[in-house]
């Protein structure tokens, strides 16, 4: 009989420890639950109105051109800060809340994929600001070739000479 205390006891003792364990895991879940959900919402928000941003179609002046551009700049920028705070909340709860490295790897991959998008469209600002610049300097087309050169003689013109 002496010995079936002590397991008892014993049985006890895990029994009551898995269960405080388990109820710290299920507190943790639920901490993390309410700190994450607000914050994933928001994010599928700001991507939502990011895809709503982004332009359709083919510009046909301009300032069309550069609008769409700007547009998507900074609907691009807003979703870069979103994935920089997911991120951060990311690395700072993975290993309190058990977030499973795919998701951080899939964080991590649409960061970058933003950024890429964002810089591109932002270049793309910057470019047509310079085409604007140089046409106004050249007062003519800026994708016309040589543009601010006098025009050569083409030979393969019949009747050029």
């Amino acid at each position: 009989m002496r010995r079936r205390l002590p397991l008892r006891l014993s049985l006890l003792a895990v029994t009551v420890t898995g269960g405080i364990l388990a109820s710290g895991a299920v507190r943790a879940n639920e901490i993390c639950q309410a700190e994450f959900q607000p914050m994933i919402q928001s994010h599928q928000q700001v991507m939502q109105q990011t895809q709503a941003a982004m332009p359709r179609g083919r510009p046909t002046t301009f300032q069309q051109a550069r609008a769409s551009a700007q547009r998507a700049c900074n609907a691009l920028g807003n979703a870069q800060a979103s994935f920089q705070k997911l991120k951060a909340w990311l690395a700072t709860n993975q290993d309190f809340c058990r977030i499973p490295d795919q998701m951080v790897n899939d964080v991590n991959t649409g960061l970058a994929n933003v950024t890429r998008n964002r810089q591109q469209a932002c270049n793309g600002v910057a470019q047509l600001d310079r085409q604007r610049r140089q046409a106004e300097a050249g007062g003519g087309n800026p994708f016309a070739p040589n543009v601010g050169r006098r025009p050569q003689l083409d030979l393969r013109t019949p009747g050029a000479l």
